[in-house]
């Protein structure tokens, strides 16, 4: 791990982000800016499927699915600036690892609504009582993992490295 945390420090791109001040909260401001997209839009897709708002149609749905991929990118991209301009204090934070970990797990968990929940909406599916418990359950987990991943990341400044 060592080996890697000092490659990193010798790149140019951890240079640029150590000595320019207004970098770093650049990139807070538009890690957070991806997270509402990112949050705000599944919240719309999880819920509806889940089974609130259950006057919105769920092809409707469908369309937030830009916004959250739109996020998803804002924040990898910054998360991953944020690990190269200090992988020293990232590298070695349980909170840290724990987030990645969940953002697999979300990860898989998306493909698995894109390929078996989102087939089912466009093949005609209106309403969340038309989907099959699946549908719910993986939208449920979301939430759940979202949220998780969220949590961790306000912990990462404050615990223990491993």
């Amino acid at each position: 791990m060592q080996a890697l945390i000092d490659f990193l420090n010798a790149t140019a791109i951890n240079s640029y982000i150590q000595s320019n001040a207004w970098v770093w909260p650049t990139m807070e401001m538009i890690h957070f800016a991806g997270l509402c997209l990112l949050l705000g839009s599944l919240l719309i897709i999880d819920l509806s499927v889940i089974g609130f708002a259950r006057d919105i149609p769920l092809k409707l749905v469908d369309k937030f699915i830009i916004a959250t991929l739109i996020g998803f990118a804002l924040n990898a991209i910054t998360g991953t600036l944020f690990f190269v301009g200090d992988p020293g204090r990232y590298a070695v934070n349980i909170a840290f690892r724990l987030k990645i970990l969940l953002i697999v797990i979300a990860g898989l968990n998306a493909l698995y609504f894109t390929f078996r929940v989102r087939p089912e909406i466009k093949a005609g599916a209106n309403n969340f009582t038309e989907l099959g418990a699946n549908a719910r359950i993986s939208t449920a987990l979301s939430l759940t993992l979202w949220t998780s991943i969220i949590v961790l990341g306000r912990f990462i400044p404050y615990v223990e490295d491993l």
